[in-house]
């Protein structure tokens, strides 16, 4: 092969490459995410951390990751486009991109369910035996409440059957429990692995819903379409780099996927009762 079809080739790889890529000068500031806080702040930005450094490199645009004490606290600023990236439950996601003009472009690839969980000495075995019980529930807008409560109706087991404590996060749920605070715990079933193993052994599940929609991530409507192009680029590489593939082992949420749009009208059953309880009907 001749010296200058092998420079040709080369230049044209990186003119691709450099294209795809968005100008610093473009965004004059440092890209913003925001992170659902169904964990505490400490835990999820240190847990997050190796998807800010992926954007960074591939970028070469400084990120920072935000997230609030409380499910209201983020969608203010969400509805207001605060952040160029959102990291959310996938019906809120939804629901962003219905008022806020967010566009929803990568999924996590685990299938997600909401749990019931106990202290392992507790004689609670099953969902009946809550009746009468403390439990600790995070914002009642979170997919993994709203769908473990339908379970409870279905059960016959009314709101009023339990005594329901308010807790900041899914962390602090399952603390509670293992502090004796509070009887039993809803949270995502991957949420142990995020707690200390000494206490972590300290819970057991009773049960688990079916599959639910895991968490996406969406981008900004302000930000231009090669700088979405970039960062889709960005967070699909995450798999093929060694601190992106721990992340989404220790985040147990297994891979990322391109969003279908078209499919993004399936979650809106979940709409109605989620406005209710962040009174935005």
């Amino acid at each position: 092969m001749s010296w200058t079809l092998t420079r040709l080739r080369w230049l044209a790889l990186f003119f691709a490459f450099a294209t795809s890529m968005p100008d610093a000068a473009e965004l004059q500031r440092n890209i913003k995410v925001g992170i659902l806080p169904y964990l505490s702040p400490q835990v999820l930005i240190t847990l997050f951390a190796p998807v800010r450094e992926q954007l960074q490199q591939q970028t070469g645009i400084p990120v920072e990751l935000y997230t609030a004490t409380d499910v209201p606290g983020i969608l203010k600023k969400s509805l207001h486009q605060d952040y160029d990236v959102l990291i959310m439950s996938a019906h809120l996601s939804r629901f962003l991109q219905k008022r806020a003009g967010y566009i929803p472009a990568i999924q996590f690839t685990n299938d997600l369910y909401g749990s019931v969980f106990v202290a392992d000495n507790s004689k609670i075995v099953k969902l009946a035996d809550l009746r009468g019980k403390k439990l600790a529930v995070t914002d009642r807008a979170v997919l993994v409440n709203l769908a473990v409560f339908k379970a409870l109706q279905e059960d016959h087991i009314r709101e009023g059957d339990l005594i329901v404590r308010p807790s900041l996060n899914q962390n602090a749920a399952l603390l509670s429990i293992v502090k004796g605070e509070n009887d039993a715990a809803i949270a995502a079933h991957f949420a142990l692995d995020q707690m200390p193993e000494e206490q972590a052994r300290c819970c057991r599940e009773i049960f688990r819903t079916q599959t639910l929609p895991n968490m996406m991530i969406s981008f900004s409507s302000r930000l231009t379409e090669k700088q979405r192009l970039a960062l889709t680029a960005a967070l699909l590489n995450l798999p093929e780099t060694e601190a992106g593939a721990q992340f989404l082992k220790n985040s147990r949420f297994g891979g990322v996927k391109k969003i279908e749009l078209s499919s993004m009208p399936e979650l809106d059953k979940f709409l109605p009762e989620t406005l209710k309880y962040l009174d935005l009907q």
